[in-house]
């Protein structure tokens, strides 16, 4: 590839499938976009799905980042350090006009969808997708603002109710953010998983969790429960816990199909509730206010180089965060 009088730098890619670590052309930033010199970015089991081929993207992976800004236009944000809302709509279409933004028809999403992510040296992201992150809040913490953003739409989406409890099954990345962040909101959480070592970061937080295999409530009629394992017996056994009447929220993205029988959400009149992306700016509040011990889920740490292997680490049944470090 020529990249003759182009400044160079090293990004994970994926082409039709294939990943690697290559050197691409340093982005520019477009009107209204700055650009930004990655600190730290997370691996999301989104980016394994993205290589699976459930959303068709060719281009720089990754979505969870914090960084400083090193080029803004317009020098307002130049030297801070921000994180970034990763959907980019137009503005311009009947969903945009109607404040559904995050499901704009044409939308981008960094990572994932006609825009490079956040697995480089460098990305660019418009002005109004940026937030500066608070001097307590460390590098270490920022870089989970997407996810916890996330499980703060849980709430605010779906009005929950304080008093009710909810019941997350999935012990992964996913599923113990969501107890810390819906912890740190005041809701009665409790967990159920199958790794006593991934449940046991929950600790601190003295929430009740439950190994999958040791949980006997027969008719536990809970409220809410929010799947978070993409799992086909995830899902049935949300329906199994679920109260007449309730909310299954089903909080994950997954390339694989469900053969189930459905016959009970009918029966028992169940919510079954989408939820995705979420508001960065209580994300950041919280974790400015709040230990979430977020350290317990950093399983490891890689230089960008190293991606191949950090993909590969991550994808083992015992990880939690993979971090990258460009």
């Amino acid at each position: 590839m020529n990249y003759k009088g182009a400044a160079i730098i090293k990004a994970l890619t994926v082409t039709d499938g294939e990943v690697k670590v290559q050197n691409i052309a340093k982005p520019e930033p477009a009107k209204n976009e700055v650009l930004i010199k990655v600190s730290l970015a997370g691996l999301c089991n989104t980016d394994f799905e993205v290589i699976a081929g459930m959303i068709e993207f060719n281009g720089v992976l990754g979505h969870e980042f914090v960084g400083e800004v090193v080029n803004d236009p317009e020098g307002e944000l130049e030297g801070k350090r921000v994180v970034g809302e990763i959907n980019i709509p137009c503005y311009n279409c009947s969903r945009c006009e109607n404040n559904q933004y995050r499901h704009c028809k044409n939308i981008k999403a960094i990572g994932m969808r006609d825009k490079d992510g956040a697995l480089a040296e460098y990305l660019t992201l418009p002005r109004e997708n940026l937030h500066i992150v608070p001097e307590t809040v460390t590098d270490e913490e920022a870089v989970f603002t997407e996810p916890i953003a996330a499980a703060v739409e849980i709430a605010e989406q779906y009005h929950l109710k304080p008093s009710e409890k909810i019941m997350i099954i999935g012990d992964g990345k996913l599923g113990l953010i969501i107890a810390r962040t819906l912890w740190a909101l005041g809701f009665n959480i409790e967990m159920i998983g199958r790794h006593q070592k991934k449940l046991d970061t929950l600790k601190p937080l003295n929430l009740k969790t439950y190994l999958e295999k040791l949980y006997t409530e027969k008719e536990p009629d809970i409220p809410v429960v929010v799947e978070a394992t993409g799992s086909t017996s995830g899902l049935k056994s949300a329906i199994d816990l679920v109260a007449p009447e309730g909310k299954i929220i089903y909080k994950t993205t997954t390339a694989k199909n469900h053969d189930m029988n459905l016959a009970g959400l009918a029966i028992n009149e169940i919510q079954l509730l989408g939820s995705r992306c979420g508001p960065f700016e209580p994300a950041l509040n919280l974790l400015a206010r709040n230990n979430f011990y977020l350290d317990k889920l950093i399983t490891e740490e890689f230089k960008l180089d190293d991606s191949l292997e950090a993909l590969k680490a991550a994808r083992e049944k015992s990880s939690l965060k993979i971090l990258i470090r460009p």
